[in-house]
């Protein structure tokens, strides 16, 4: 015989027993995250010339980000409170698949358009693909944002 719960506000695990809060494992392992990204940054030498602050900064600025994961991974969404039942077949879930849809065609045409031009340049130079690839990632950042934006103010 199984116990009924109703939804609650963070949700509960969807593994086990399913009566343990998602964020009882969701925020260890998330400082877990936190501190290995920490760890990493002073091994790997980006934490800069004080590991210690180096360190103290990865992990604080990281722990978040782990947490919202591990939440994601762990929370059963039936049991969240407010969360749409079958959220793929809602109004926005098509909003962002058309806007999404129309980016990867924005993207197209613009690297297209950039490669023609810089195949008529007679001069080469060099390009730094760490300037360029989060240019890119911009671009479609913006285009998916707008045409959300767009599509929503339209119904």
């Amino acid at each position: 015989m199984t116990i009924e719960q109703p939804p609650t506000t963070w949700g509960r695990t969807r593994f086990g027993t399913g009566r343990t809060p998602a964020m009882a494992i969701a925020v260890p392992l998330g400082i877990l995250i936190g501190i290995a990204g920490g760890l990493l940054a002073v091994v790997f030498g980006v934490a800069g010339a004080q590991p210690l602050v180096g360190f103290l900064s990865f992990a604080a600025f990281l722990t978040f980000p782990g947490v919202a994961l591990v939440f994601a991974v762990v929370v059963d969404r039936e049991t969240l409170k407010g969360a749409a039942q079958h959220p793929d077949d809602s109004v926005e879930s098509g909003w962002y698949d058309r806007a999404t849809s129309g980016t990867f065609h924005d993207i197209i045409v613009v690297l297209g358009v950039t490669s023609l031009v810089l195949a008529f340049i007679p001069r080469d130079f060099q390009v730094d693909l760490k300037l360029v690839l989060p240019a890119v990632l911009a671009l479609c950042f913006v285009s998916t944002g707008i045409r959300y934006l767009l599509l929503r103010r339209k119904g």
